[in-house]
């Protein structure tokens, strides 16, 4: 059960990390060591909210669950420029959260894709399991 989850949030913090830094690329953002790291901790926590807000708080099923998911990452990017000391003006704060939603759409299709290579495969053991069943 706990590999079940972790599996989850390391999968997610990756495709989120990945996509956040290719955004920071593309936008000729300066990437330090520093920088890195608190892309890769702010990735880390936005997978964990997002698991704790799927199983406790909102249905994954339900429209809000993506609403409160971006609204909970713009609060954390506006409390990691004063923990952080980005030193963001109020323009380049709202296009950071622009660029989040961007983020997160680009995220909800790379976790398409692979839920659909997922369900594939489970299609293929189905398939499997009733043809040895079929042959017994």
């Amino acid at each position: 059960m706990t590999f079940k989850y972790l599996n989850k949030i390391l999968k997610l913090t990756s495709v989120v990390f990945t996509v956040i830094t290719i955004f920071q690329l593309i936008t000729k953002q300066s990437l330090d060591n520093e920088k890195i790291c608190e892309l890769l901790a702010l990735s880390l926590s936005f997978s964990l909210i997002k698991i704790v807000i799927n199983k406790y708080i909102i249905s994954k099923d339900s429209i809000f669950n993506p609403l409160l998911y971006i609204i909970v990452i713009c609060l954390m990017i506006a409390a990691s420029n004063y923990l952080f000391n980005w030193n963001m003006s109020l323009l380049l704060m709202l296009s950071t959260f622009i660029e989040v939603i961007l983020i997160y759409i680009c995220v909800r299709l790379i976790n398409y894709q692979y839920e659909k290579i997922d369900v594939k495969k489970m299609n293929e053991i189905l398939d499997r399991n009733r043809k040895n069943k079929n042959q017994q």
